[in-house]
């Protein structure tokens, strides 16, 4: 099973909104296939292992890290090809909690004769998990899963008093940083950082060809229209009703897509309601301390807005009053009411320290 959950970490930010699985099939105390699910429209786990075992699967075992899916989606059942292919034993890591899954699958295996068994170690369980929390909080919620990312100087700060920003962290960080993006399916920036540092937002390393969503908060539409960002259709702009006819229709002859998420403010729940019911289960946000601070303070009032922090933090002091600080808005009102993150790891990137938490495990 930790083989298999290999697979599945390779398969992470490729499979979306599926999630990302590992199969291993073994016979006689050897592995004669694995797998990892492929990008949507392409084989799943399963497949993959049952197609590179070719005619060593009779008689086999096949590990799986999440229940086979079992209806007709945009591939047939793997647990009808599992069945041709005479396994005999199937040792699941977790259950899909997908409605259309949950259970269905480890039933239909079993009235076809096949053994199957459950993963019993919970640390086994727990790394399956974290590798799908994006699938797991959508079939919980519905929305997708978001991850608020900075770069910061010790003190906390993303900018100078003057405003220079670039760079406060290493080369190593802002890579690792790019990857960690790559993996979800949308990022989130504000219109000031736009408009100042007129960033790419593209996809990196082994992702460099998947198609990245960019999400520019804009409530007045204000974003220069020549932008980096807006070099293709993969790009949306948020805004609100603040935003004059006259931008609305300058941006609509661009063929800029738009939504309004709001009145004066951006609503982060009818945001990411939206980008839910478009497919994206992974969010990225790294925006200034204004897009940073409106969505914590959203999420002090709904914390099914913002699941996980990674912070980049650099081994600087900026100082001064007026120098920006990583997380505007307005804050909390007491030290009693500050949300902790947990699973909390640390570690170093180049000269750069990474911290890694979440608020809520699904």
């Amino acid at each position: 099973m930790e083989e298999a959950i290999g697979l599945a970490r390779q398969a992470v930010g490729l499979t979306s909104p599926n999630p990302a699985v590992g199969a291993v099939i073994v016979k006689k105390g050897k592995i004669v296939g694995k797998g990892c699910t492929q990008p949507p429209g392409k084989a799943h786990a399963e497949i993959v292992a049952l197609n590179s075992a070719k005619q060593r699967t009779r008689g086999a075992t096949m590990y799986v890290t999440l229940e086979p899916h079992c209806f007709f989606g945009r591939t047939p059942p793997c647990t009808d090809a599992i069945v041709s292919a005479g396994i005999s034993r199937v040792v699941v890591g977790m259950k899909d909690p997908n409605n259309d899954v949950n259970g269905k699958g480890l039933r239909l295996l079993k009235s076809a004769g096949i053994d199957v068994a459950m993963v019993k170690d919970n640390y086994i369980v727990q790394e399956i998990r974290l590798l799908n929390q994006p699938h797991l909080k959508y079939i919980q919620t519905g929305l997708p899963y978001v991850v608020l990312k900075a770069g910061v100087s010790l003190d906390g700060k993303i900018a100078t008093r003057t405003g220079e920003s670039q760079w406060i962290t290493g080369p190593a960080a802002r890579n690792d940083a790019r990857l960690e993006r790559s993996m979800c399916d949308a990022v989130v920036v504000g219109v000031g950082t736009v408009n100042a540092d007129n960033p790419g937002l593209g996809s990196y390393g082994k992702f460099r060809t998947k198609k990245l969503l960019r999400v520019i908060i804009d409530p007045a539409l204000s974003s220069h229209q020549k932008s980096r960002v807006f070099r293709d259709e993969q790009v949306l702009v948020v805004h609100t009703k603040k935003a004059s006819p006259q931008k609305i229709i300058a941006f609509t002859k661009k063929n800029i897509p738009l939504y309004c998420a709001g009145t004066r403010r951006v609503s982060w729940k009818k945001l990411f309601d939206f980008l839910g019911r478009q497919g994206v289960r992974g969010i990225f946000v790294e925006g200034g301390a204004g897009v940073h601070g409106s969505l914590y303070d959203a999420f002090l009032s709904n914390p099914l807005l913002l699941d996980r922090v990674l912070f980049y933090i650099a081994p600087k002091i900026i100082g001064g009053k007026s120098a920006l600080s990583v997380v505007g808005g307005n804050g909390t009102r007491s030290i009693s009411s500050v949300l902790s993150l947990t699973n909390v790891h640390v570690s170093l990137v180049g000269s750069d320290m990474k911290v890694d938490g979440v608020f809520t495990l699904y």
